[in-house]
C-alpha cells in the first residue's frame, strides 16, 4: 500500500470570471483526520497565489499548485480565461473557523469565504466503511506481558474493478507503543475484494489498559464531471474509512528481568591462551522468539584488562505470527597477565509459562604467555624467633665513618644533577613520533574495529594495532595497507 499525499480537487464548475473561491472535502471530520483545502482564482489578470505555511496554527504538508488556461464565450465574445489552484492538507484538532483569504483579479481585491470546521469525537470499537472499501485492525492477543512483542496485521479491502486515483493511509498513532512495521506487506485476492495486508511488530511502553488508536484512509474514486462550456472532465470523488480502535491490556510481570520471550545463548572465545597484550575476542548470541531492540546487554569490568566492545548487531523475522530476534556482540579483552573472563546472567521471562529463566555466559580463565607474573615471597615458618637488630661485627663501620664512602657519595649527587640536565635538554623527537603513531593507531582502531567481521584483512589488522598499541615491538605495521583500509571502511 503506497503512502499518497494530497488531491486534485477540480472546481472549475463552480467558479466564475473574476472570483476566488476556497473549497474543503469535507466540514465534519473525525478526530485525527486531516482536511483538503483548496483555494482557486480564475480570471484573464490575476496574482500568484502565495504559499500557506499553516491555518489557523495548524501546519500545511503537501502543498499542490495547478494552473490552466480556457476559452470563455460570453455574449458571443471569446476571451482567454486563466485558473491558479492551490491544494494543501492539514490536520485540526478542534473545532475551528478557516479564514477568508484574498487575491487581486482582474484589478480588483477578491475574498473567499470563511469555512467552518468541525471535529467529531471518535467512537471506541467503531469503524467507518462503505460497500466498496473497509479498513480493519487485528492482534493476535488482547492481553498481553508488558516488554512482551505481540503483531498487529491491518487490512485494506477493496471492491475489483473501481477505478481508484490514489489512496491517502494514515496508519494508527501507536502513542503507546513502540512500533515497527515488518516488511512491505502483501496483496491478494479474496472474492470479489482485493485486499493489502500491512504487519507491525508493537511492544507497550507502560502497563494497564491502553488504546490502539484506528487507522485512517481517504480514497479517490475517478468520476466524470461536466465543466461549464458543456465539455467533461475527470475529478476525484472522496470517501473516508477508518479501522475500529482496539482495547488492550498490559501486565507487568512480577519477577525481575532483563528480557521477555524465549531464547538460547551462546558464547565462545577465540583463544584461552595469547601471548601478552595479544586481544582475545568473545563473542555471544542469544536467539529466540521475542524482541530485543530494547535490550541493554551485558558488560565487563575486569581490572587491569583493557576491553573494547561493538555495537550489537539485532536482526528481527516474522516466522508465521511470531517474531524471531537474533542479538549478536563482541568483546575484545587485552592483557599483560593471565585473567578471568566471568560468567554473566541475562534474566529471561517466559510469559507462556510464567517463569523466569537464567541463562548464563561461561567463565573464561586466559593464559597469558610471556606477561607480567605476580612475584611472593616464600613464607618462612620458625620455631625460634627472628632477630631484627644485630650488634655490628668487628670488621664492619659505619659509612659515614670512611672517608672514601663520603667520595663516592659526592660523586653520585654531581652524576645525578648532569644527567638530569641531559635529559631536560636532549630533543624529544623519537619520543613525540611515539605518541603521535599511537595516536593514529587509536584513530585506526575507531574505525576498523566495527569492521572486523567484514574481512579477513581488517581482522588481522586490528589484532596487530592492539598488539602494538600493548607494546609488543616485534609487531611491524605495513602503513600503507593500513591507510588504504581505513580509507576504504572511514
Amino acid at each position: 500500500m503506497n503512502k499518497i499525499l494530497g488531491s486534485f480537487l477540480c472546481v472549475l464548475g463552480f467558479l466564475s470570471a473574476g472570483s476566488i473561491t476556497a473549497t474543503v472535502d469535507s466540514t465534519e471530520l473525525t478526530e485525527g483526520d486531516s482536511v483538503l483545502f483548496t483555494l482557486a482564482v480564475t480570471g484573464k489578470n490575476i496574482d500568484h497565489i502565495p504559499d500557506i505555511k499553516e491555518i489557523n496554527g495548524k501546519k500545511v504538508f503537501n502543498t499542490q499548485r495547478r494552473s490552466s488556461s480556457n476559452f470563455v464565450y460570453v455574449n458571443g465574445t471569446s476571451s482567454m480565461e486563466k485558473t491558479q489552484m492551490m491544494i494543501m492538507e492539514f490536520r485540526p484538532d478542534r473545532n475551528m473557523t478557516i479564514p477568508s483569504f484574498s487575491a487581486k483579479v482582474d484589478g480588483k481585491i477578491e475574498k473567499t469565504t470563511p469555512i467552518e470546521i468541525k471535529i467529531l469525537k471518535s467512537s471506541t470499537g467503531m469503524k467507518r466503511e462503505t460497500k466498496d472499501f473497509s479498513l480493519d485492525i487485528k492482534v493476535e492477543k488482547s492481553k498481553f506481558y508488558l516488554g512482551e512483542s505481540i503483531i498487529l496485521n491491518l487490512y485494506f479491502k477493496q471492491r475489483k474493478h473501481i477505478d481508484v486515483l490514489q489512496i491517502d493511509y494514515m496508519p494508527p498513532a501507536f502513542k503507546d507503543f513502540f512500533s515497527k512495521q515488518i516488511g512491505e506487506g502483501s496483496t491478494y485476492d479474496k472474492g470479489d475484494f482485493t485486499i493489502q495486508e500491512l504487519n507491525y511488530l508493537l511492544i507497550a511502553k507502560k502497563a494497564g489498559a491502553l488504546i490502539l488508536e484506528p487507522a485512517r484512509a481517504k480514497i479517490a474514486e475517478r468520476s466524470r464531471e461536466q465543466q461549464r462550456g458543456g465539455w467533461f472532465t475527470d475529478v476525484p470523488k472522496w470517501t473516508k474509512i477508518s479501522s475500529p480502535s482496539l482495547e488492550l491490556e498490559v501486565i507487568e510481570a512480577s519477577e525481575k528481568h532483563d528480557i521477555v520471550g524465549q531464547f538460547t545463548l551462546t558464547d565462545k572465545v577465540d583463544h584461552m591462551k595469547v601471548k601478552a597484550n595479544k586481544p582475545v575476542t568473545l563473542r555471544m548470541e542469544l536467539l529466540g522468539k521475542g524482541t530485543l531492540d530494547d535490550y541493554d546487554g551485558i558488560s565487563f569490568n575486569i581490572p587491569s584488562v583493557t576491553m573494547y566492545s561493538d555495537d550489537a548487531k539485532i536482526e528481527s523475522t516474522l516466522m508465521g505470527k511470531k517474531l524471531q530476534s537474533r542479538y549478536q556482540k563482541s568483546f575484545v579483552f587485552i592483557s599483560d597477565h593471565n585473567f578471568t573472563i566471568p560468567s554473566k546472567e541475562i534474566r529471561v521471562y517466559d510469559y507462556e509459562t510464567g517463569k523466569i529463566e537464567v541463562l548464563k555466559t561461561k567463565a573464561y580463565s586466559i593464559e597469558v604467555e610471556g606477561g607480567v607474573k605476580k612475584l611472593s615471597r616464600p613464607v618462612v615458618h620458625t620455631q625460634t624467633g627472628v632477630q631484627t637488630a644485630r650488634p655490628l661485627l668487628k670488621n664492619q663501620f659505619k659509612w659515614y665513618e670512611d672517608p672514601q664512602s663520603l667520595w663516592a657519595l659526592a660523586l653520585a649527587f654531581v652524576l645525578g644533577i648532569f644527567s638530569t640536565y641531559l635529559v631536560k635538554y636532549l630533543p624529544s623527537v623519537s619520543l613525540a613520533k611515539f605518541k603521535v603513531r599511537n595516536n593514529k593507531y587509536d584513530e585506526a582502531l575507531k574505525v576498523l574495529y566495527p569492521k572486523m567481521g567484514e574481512s579477513v584483512e581488517v581482522e588481522a589488522m586490528v589484532r596487530q594495532l592492539y598488539a602494538r598499541k600493548g607494546g609488543d615491538k616485534s609487531i611491524n605495521i605495513d602503513k600503507e595497507a593500513l591507510k588504504i583500509l581505513v580509507e576504504k571502511y572511514q
